[in-house]
Formats: structure tokens, C-alpha cells, sequence
């Protein structure tokens, strides 16, 4: 009798982690990352944009890294620079004139034609230092 009160405490404790588990919210994984190269560049020269992202919870993702030049207090718009499907990508930017850069990182969640999108993440901007 006594192994039989062992095996059902196993088993109702077993029953109840279980249901503590179910019960648990799941968790997504969801990353975003930029890097640039040189932080300091001549102007004519090249900077090297890296971006990375992705989100377990979508399937559709687009990974945008866009870019803005000017000063701080004086930045212009951003816009796209590059786009890609795969989470992974690399852009060669061009700094044409002495100030700085800044680049970012976009993920956009889309549907399974890359319409409708919505912002899912933004990194932190990078700046690039434009000398003469």
C-alpha cells in the first residue's frame, strides 16, 4: 500500500508541473543588431553597414537599414538604404560630405507577400564620423 501512495504522489506531482508549464506564457525570440566600419571616415570614402534581425513570433520579417546625415540637433529624414528577406544585411554607404552619419536597423513584420507592414523593431542608430 505504501508504493502504491508513492506512485500516485509522483504522478499528481508530475500532473501538476505539467499544468504549471501549460499555463506559462511561451516566449519569442526576437534580436536586432547594426554595426558600421570605420566609426571615423574621410569624406569620398566607404562605410561598411551590417544589420542583422529577426523574430521567432512572425514568419514574414523584412530587415531595412536606413540611414540619415546632418548634425545633431540638425539630423534629415531617414531613409532606406538597403532591404533584404533573410534577416542578414550589408550595405557599402558612400560618405560624400564632412559631418555624420547614422545608421539603424528596421525589422518589419509582413504578411506572406511582404505587404501590410508593421514595425516589429528599431535599434539604436550608429554614427559615423565624416572628416575632410
Amino acid at each position: 500500500m505504501k508504493l502504491g501512495m508513492k506512485r500516485l504522489a509522483a504522478v499528481g506531482a508530475v500532473g501538476v508541473a505539467s499544468a504549471a508549464l501549460a499555463a506559462s506564457p511561451a516566449f519569442a525570440k526576437s534580436d536586432i543588431s547594426i554595426e558600421a566600419t570605420p566609426h571615423t571616415v574621410h569624406a569620398g570614402h566607404v562605410v561598411k553597414v551590417h544589420g542583422q534581425g529577426g523574430d521567432d513570433a512572425h514568419w514574414h520579417t523584412v530587415l531595412v537599414i536606413q540611414e540619415r546625415s546632418g548634425k545633431p540637433g540638425r539630423w534629415g529624414h531617414w531613409h532606406a538604404v538597403t532591404r533584404t528577406f533573410n534577416a542578414n544585411a550589408r550595405a557599402n554607404v558612400k560618405a560624400t560630405h564632412p559631418g555624420e552619419l547614422q545608421f539603424r536597423s528596421v525589422l518589419y513584420a509582413t504578411d506572406e507577400h511582404h505587404k501590410h507592414a508593421k514595425t516589429d523593431r528599431i535599434s539604436a542608430p550608429v554614427t559615423i564620423r565624416v572628416v575632410r
